[in-house]
């Protein structure tokens, strides 16, 4: 029995010093302050910074999954995307929206393409500022479906693709702008 009155602590235990560390062992992050009116005191934080390439590679993943997955669908079913999808109605529509298919087959080029930046990014700058412009002229050309054209989908349908291109743009520039010393490393 210790000094306490418990059974399990013995007065000569010590605490590890230094010595008696694992040499592989990494050192716990030391907590950081936290904010003024947010999280509780003594909390600890750790937050790694994302790196430039992490940026660039998380913006073109999403990049290629976005344009591709409408790519390949445009592509295979133009008819489910818009009319059963995008709620377009109309005669002869679906039959319309199967001209579509062209637009599909370049989304999904340029997926891989930004798969292809993903794996090598040195020396890809132009490349990278290419699919940045595709993305923005998309999205420019969204929002003025939304805005100006009368299409006929579905408003949400519209304004969903038109907000997910300006994101989708957003995060393209920036992504481009962070990485701009990884594209050009080689």
């Amino acid at each position: 029995m210790s000094a306490h009155g418990h059974p399990h602590l013995h007065a000569s235990y010590h605490p590890p010093d230094e010595r008696s560390r694992v040499a592989d062992a990494q050192p716990e992050p030391s907590p950081d302050t936290t904010p003024a009116g947010g999280g509780a005191p003594g909390v600890r934080h750790t937050r790694e910074r994302m790196t430039r390439e992490t940026a660039l590679g998380t913006a073109l993943l999403t990049y290629a999954a976005l344009n591709g997955l409408a790519g390949l669908v445009m592509l295979s079913f133009p008819r489910a995307l818009w009319v059963s999808i995008g709620g377009a109605e109309g005669e002869g529509v679906g039959n319309a929206y199967a001209s579509t298919r062209f637009a599909g087959a370049a989304l999904a080029a340029l997926a891989v393409a930004a798969l292809l930046v993903m794996r090598k990014p040195a020396r890809q700058s132009t490349l990278v500022t290419v699919l940045a412009i595709e993305a923005t002229l998309v999205a420019v050309a969204t929002v003025l479906n939304g805005v100006v054209d009368d299409v006929p989908t579905d408003d949400w349908f519209t304004w969903l693709v038109a907000i997910g291109s300006v994101a989708l743009a957003g995060l393209m520039w920036w992504a481009r702008f962070i990485a701009r010393k990884v594209l050009k490393a080689g």
